[in-house]
């Protein structure tokens, strides 16, 4: 039992993020729900026009894949930075927040629109934002980890192997930014291509 209590007080902080991201997805599958009829509108034609340029071949690959990259490592290099901080872990909080939330919404979106054809779409449209979701959740935890013992090194005087630990955060940093690279590359190549089989 003691074991068990020690393990989790040292994932404490992931069991955390692990909820919020919960709670988040579940209130983004929720807010369609209350969208406005003008508002549930603007949604479905969003998505109307986004299937229609897939299944007529319109798609700019290579535009929305500078856009898909662009955002992914500016949002992991913001979370990366934050880290350094110390203050902004109620920013990386944030950040993880909105990207499960806007998970959820996507999710719900496809279902209200599209009905059970919406099931198999989101199942296979969500699969980027799922792994970048993932990958935010693993940088989000050491960026907290990696303020929270920065403030501790500062100013409690705690000592730590710092060449380690900034070693470690770095490579966190680049394993983030390729599995960010090959998500945003699976969204614009691969996820277009097997949705065409559904629309």
């Amino acid at each position: 039992m003691k074991k068990i209590i020690a393990k989790f007080k040292t994932k404490r902080l992931l069991v955390v993020l692990f909820l919020i991201i919960i709670i988040s997805f579940l209130l983004g599958i929720l807010f369609p729900a209350v969208l406005s009829d003008v508002n549930k509108k603007l949604v479905q034609s969003s998505l109307d026009n986004f299937f229609l340029s897939i299944s007529k071949g319109r798609l700019n690959y290579v535009g929305a894949l500078i856009s898909s990259l662009s955002n992914n490592i500016i949002i992991d290099l913001f979370i990366w930075l934050l880290g350094i901080s110390i203050i902004g872990i109620p920013i990386i909080i944030f950040v993880l927040i909105f990207r499960s939330f806007l998970l959820g919404f996507s999710f719900s979106s496809l279902l209200m629109s599209y009905g059970f054809k919406g099931i198999i779409l989101s199942l296979i449209y969500i699969i980027p934002a799922a792994i970048n979701l993932f990958f935010s959740l693993i940088l989000c935890y050491y960026a907290i980890s990696f303020s929270i013992m920065l403030f501790n090194y500062l100013f409690r005087k705690k000592d730590y192997s710092r060449r380690v630990i900034v070693t470690r955060y770095i490579k966190i940093f680049l394993v983030c930014s390729l599995c960010f690279v090959v998500s945003s590359l699976i969204e614009v190549f691969v996820i277009p291509n097997i949705l065409k089989f559904f629309i």
